[in-house]
C-alpha cells in the first residue's frame, strides 16, 4: 500500500513539475540550437507572438542557450559593472572578468533612468532579463523572445561561436537548394523574395542565419522578416550566394574576386557589440563562405525574369 502512495505522491510531483515547465518555461529551435526562455511570470500562448509558433521545440538540447524575465529592476548604486565597452542610446555596455552588463536607458532621459537591465555570462549563453515592470510581457504578441527590439542583440553575438552568423538577406529553398540574396535596406531582398513565394520555400526576407557544419554551409531561417511575414524554421544547404543589384536588364554574373566576396560579406553580417575575438571569427567564416559557397552579382528589374536566370543556374 506504501508503495501505492509512494508512487502516487512520485507521478503527481511529476505531473506538477510538466505543469510549472508548461507555464513558466518554453523552448525554441534556431539554427540547431535551443532557446530555452523562462520566466518569474507564467507564459501564456498569447506572450509572444504567433511566429515563434514554427520555431518552438518539446525540450532542451544538448546546444543550449538560456534566457530568464525577471520584472522589478536591481540597484546598481552599489554594483562595480566593470569598464564600459559600449556607450550608444539606449545602451550602455560593460564588461567586468565574465559578465556582460547591458543597461538600457530611455533616449529622452536627462537622468539615465533605467528600463532594462540585462546579465550575460561570456559567451552570451545565459542570460538574466531584469524589466522594469511586468506591463511590456503581460501585454502579449512579443516580436523577440529577448523582449529587446531584436533579438539580434543576442544572436549575432553567440553565433561566430558555432560557425555561424547573421546575414542581411533574403533566404529560401529552391528544388532542395538553399539560395541567399544578400543586401542591406532597399536592395531588393523581398522583391526577390516575392518573385519566388509561389515557387520556393521562403525562410525569411531579411536575416538568415548561414552556419558552417562538418558537411559544408547550411542557411537557416529566422523570425527577423521585413516586409514580407513569410518565414520558416526550416534549413537547406547553401548552394549560391547572390548579391543584389537593382538594374534594367537580368543577368547574374559570377562573382571570382573572392576578396570583394569576403568584403561584401562582412560589410552585409549583422553585428551585435563586436569585439576583437568576435571579427577573428566573422572574417574566418567568411573566407570560407567565400571559398567553398559560388557567389555572384544578381542584376535584376521588377518584371520576375531572373527566377528563370536562377532556375538555368542551378
Amino acid at each position: 500500500m506504501y508503495d501505492c502512495i509512494e508512487n502516487r505522491i512520485f507521478q503527481e510531483y511529476k505531473l506538477n513539475q510538466i505543469q510549472k515547465d508548461i507555464s513558466f518555461i518554453r523552448y525554441f529551435e534556431i539554427a540547431d540550437i535551443t532557446i530555452k526562455v523562462s520566466s518569474d511570470l507564467p507564459i501564456t500562448e498569447t506572450t509572444f507572438h504567433p511566429k515563434f509558433k514554427r520555431f518552438q521545440t518539446t525540450g532542451p538540447e544538448k546546444d543550449m542557450i538560456e534566457i530568464h524575465h525577471h520584472f522589478s529592476l536591481p540597484d546598481l548604486k552599489n554594483q562595480d559593472l566593470g569598464q564600459m565597452v559600449y556607450n550608444r542610446s539606449p545602451w550602455k555596455i560593460y564588461k567586468k572578468d565574465h559578465q556582460w552588463t547591458y543597461v538600457g536607458l530611455y533616449p529622452e532621459s536627462n537622468q539615465d533612468k533605467v528600463f532594462k537591465i540585462a546579465y550575460f555570462n561570456h559567451n552570451h549563453t545565459q542570460s538574466r532579463i531584469f524589466h522594469e515592470s511586468e506591463d511590456l510581457f503581460t501585454s502579449g504578441n512579443r516580436t523577440s523572445l529577448t523582449l529587446f527590439p531584436s533579438d539580434q542583440i543576442l544572436l549575432a553575438r553567440m553565433l561566430p561561436d558555432r560557425n555561424a552568423c547573421i546575414l542581411h538577406s533574403a533566404g529560401l529553398v529552391y528544388r532542395g537548394a538553399g539560395l541567399v540574396f544578400v543586401g542591406h535596406s532597399e536592395a531588393g531582398k523581398s522583391t526577390m523574395v516575392k518573385m519566388f513565394q509561389n515557387k520556393a520555400e521562403i525562410l525569411c526576407d531579411d536575416r538568415n542565419i548561414v552556419r558552417k557544419n562538418s558537411d559544408g554551409f547550411t542557411v537557416y531561417g529566422t523570425w527577423s522578416h521585413g516586409d514580407v511575414p513569410d518565414i520558416s524554421a526550416n534549413k537547406a544547404r547553401l548552394k549560391a550566394i547572390f548579391f543584389l543589384n537593382k538594374s534594367k536588364h537580368n543577368r547574374i554574373e559570377p562573382l571570382n574576386d573572392k576578396k570583394e566576396s569576403i568584403i561584401r560579406l562582412l560589410d552585409c553580417s549583422v553585428k551585435p557589440l563586436v569585439t576583437p575575438d568576435w571579427w577573428d571569427k566573422i572574417i574566418s567564416l567568411a573566407y570560407h563562405m567565400s571559398q567553398e559557397i559560388p557567389c555572384y552579382d544578381l542584376y535584376f528589374n521588377k518584371q520576375g525574369g531572373i527566377t528563370g536566370h536562377i532556375s538555368e543556374l542551378l
